[in-house]
């Protein structure tokens, strides 16, 4: 069954994963403040469903993943004299949930749809997707985008990305470390549903999350709370059902059957 928020974004759970997809074509899924409820309401039905293990964010439309901010909505409250943003997303300052979430880029995506993807863990892109911070080129600053491309990417091609503004191609940020696999034309979403499957039959989901969990914390929050987390979550999975059948299975040398309990 597909659900939707906001009229912008819909949500499927295929087998154990949560396919969010992105539903504004006609403005080329650019983000308006349903938009950004609509993510947000998306990722909490994510993060509180013990029965989906990963996600995939995608986006419907031929041109783009986003193209960022809705201009006429910011033009419209410029007008009214209104300066503050026309939302955010969860993900800027939380990690949301230790679940695996997997991007799946086509065609441009810009500014808040960069955003969004440097929320994610893992990120396949089409071959010819454009990727753009445009916010410099409107005379305005992005804020969360420059914090999270300087721990992912380091300074200098943070930096290069950022200044002056100008697209890089889906090549470029695989070398830089944004992109993890590039897909032929028209796959994307299909390899990225695909590795998010394969996540979900092969990984035990307690380990998978321990392991987001320790990595997400070392990096953007504090080694210490990482590492003293990490090692409360591994006391707890070693009691679990995952943990006998982890090594039951590879001991007789079959597909594990992890409950996620």
């Amino acid at each position: 069954m597909v659900e939707a928020f906001h009229d912008r974004v819909l949500f499927e759970a295929v087998g154990r994963v949560a396919v969010i997809t992105l539903n504004r074509p006609q403005k080329m899924n650019a983000f308006d403040a349903d938009m950004y409820l609509g993510v947000n309401e998306a990722l909490i039905r994510f993060r509180d469903d013990d029965s989906l293990w990963a996600a995939v964010i995608q986006a419907n439309g031929e041109r783009a993943f986003s193209a960022g901010a809705d201009m006429n909505a910011l033009g419209e409250n410029a007008r009214q004299g209104i300066t503050a943003a026309l939302g955010g997303l969860i993900l800027d300052d939380d990690m949301v949930t230790n679940k695996p979430i997997i991007a799946a880029v086509h065609g441009h995506c810009v500014g808040e749809g960069v955003n969004l993807v440097l929320g994610c863990d893992f990120v396949f892109a089409d071959a010819a997707a454009n990727f753009i911070i445009s916010e410099p080129k409107v005379g305005t600053n992005a804020v969360d985008i420059p914090i999270k491309l300087g721990k992912k990417l380091g300074y200098s091609k943070a930096f290069a990305f950022l200044t002056p503004g100008d697209g890089m191609s889906a090549q470029w940020c695989q070398q830089a470390g944004l992109v993890e696999i590039i897909s032929d034309a028209g796959q994307v979403q299909a390899d990225a549903l695909a590795f998010a499957i394969r996540l979900c039959q092969e990984s035990g989901p307690l380990a998978i999350q321990a392991q987001k969990e320790t990595l997400w914390r070392s990096v953007f929050d504090n080694e210490e709370i990482a590492k003293a987390r990490g090692l409360a979550m591994r006391q707890n999975i070693r009691k679990s059902h995952d943990y006998t059948e982890g090594r039951e299975a590879f001991l007789e040398k079959r597909p594990p059957n992890f409950k996620g309990e």
